[in-house]
Formats: structure tokens, sequence, C-alpha cells
């Protein structure tokens, strides 16, 4: 039996739209896919930056959350720190120091502030914030109570052979700097790792579960 015209144009009308929304489908979760895959940045010292795109199947909103690694055997690799803070690494041989978000738990939600971190793998990595800004209140003649409260950031960089922290404070204080530098020598950097080994404890990261030592100060 012969489909009339008229109807055989509309069936082709209701499969092509079919078609075009089945399409539709099949490139979101293209793009989906596309969006979930990792990207890798080699650095020195067999150090990674991996990012780890929002993914539309968990949920997640928000920018990408980079980790800071390093290469293992084969294509495996060992985690450091699962979310850097985005300022930047410093790498002398096999050491690295690095600024990594580290959560808190506040008026009873999770949150994160940025910390300084020494690491020399397999060793776990150490939280050096506080023996810095010990150092710092030290040298500028500074409150230590202050300095930790005062303090907003720290960002690394590797200056004339050595390391430069430009810190910076939150503070309205007339008589307390806004931003401020150290500079550290790599053998007092061994010293403050020593420090923070001799009198630190491990500890688990609250939203990620990542081992580190802090100091107790």
């Amino acid at each position: 039996m012969q489909v009339p015209l008229q109807n055989s144009r509309q069936l082709n009308v209701r499969l092509a739209d079919r078609l075009s929304g089945l399409a539709v489908v099949l490139l979101s979760l293209g793009l989906a896919g596309c969006q979930s895959h990792k990207t890798v940045a080699p650095l020195t010292g067999g150090y990674l930056e991996v990012t780890h795109p929002p993914s539309a199947f968990s949920g997640q909103t928000g920018q990408p959350r980079v980790s800071f690694e390093q290469r293992g055997s084969g294509d495996l690799t060992v985690m450091i720190w699962p979310a850097l803070y985005g300022v930047g690494e410093v790498i002398q041989g096999d050491l690295a120091i690095f600024v990594g978000d580290k959560a808190y738990v506040e008026s009873g939600s999770k949150v994160t502030h940025p910390r300084l971190f020494a690491v020399k793998p397999p060793e776990l990595p150490l939280d050096i914030t506080d023996e810095v800004l010990w150092r710092w209140s030290k040298a500028s003649g500074k409150d230590f109570a202050k300095t930790l409260d005062k303090f907003s950031l720290v960002t690394p960089a590797e200056k004339d052979g050595r390391l430069e922290l430009q810190l910076d404070f939150w503070s309205d204080d007339k008589d307390w700097p806004s931003q401020s530098e150290l500079q550290l020598g790599w053998n007092q950097v061994t010293e403050i790792m020593g420090a923070v080994k001799k009198k630190g404890v491990v500890d688990k990261d609250l939203r990620w579960h990542t081992p580190y030592v802090r100091e107790n100060f």
C-alpha cells in the first residue's frame, strides 16, 4: 500500500526532527566528555601540573582545579597536593616550593586558605607557612600573633639564586605593611624544613584528606 504524498512528507519531517534532536544530545555528551579530560603540564624535576576541568556529569561548576603531582613509574603519577592556589612554583633540583589551597572549618563550613609548602618526594609535603612568618616577624620587629592573624597570601619566586617570598597582609593599620618581602638562601630553606619536621605532626587536609606535616606553633 502506498503512503499518501502529504503523509510521507510529514513522516520525513518528524524523522528529521528526531535525528536533529539526537545529534544535539550526542554533541552535548561529547562536549561533556571533553570537559572531563585532564591536561598535564610537565615541569622540571619530574613535577607536573594536572588540570581537572569541572565535569558536567558530576555536577561540578566553577574554575578548573589544578593539582601538583610528580611523575611515577610508567604512566602513573604521585599526588603531592590536590589544589594549587595558582601563583606558580619554585623548583630547585628535587625540592619544590608551592602554594596550595588548604581547607579549614569556619562557622561550620569548609573554606580554604593559601599555604606555603615545601616538598622533597617521597617525603610528605611540609607546611612551612608559620615558620616563614615567624622569621619575617622577627626580622621586621612585628608581633608574631598579629602576623599570623593578618597574613593573606605568599607568592614564591627565585631571584639571584635565592628564594624570594612576597607576603600579603590584610590590614588597615598604617603601621602595618600590606606587602613585604622575605629573601631566604636555600640553606635557610633547609633549616626551615628541618624545624617543621622536628616540631611538626602529620595531619590531613579536611577537604581532600591529603597527608602533610604541619608545625605546632
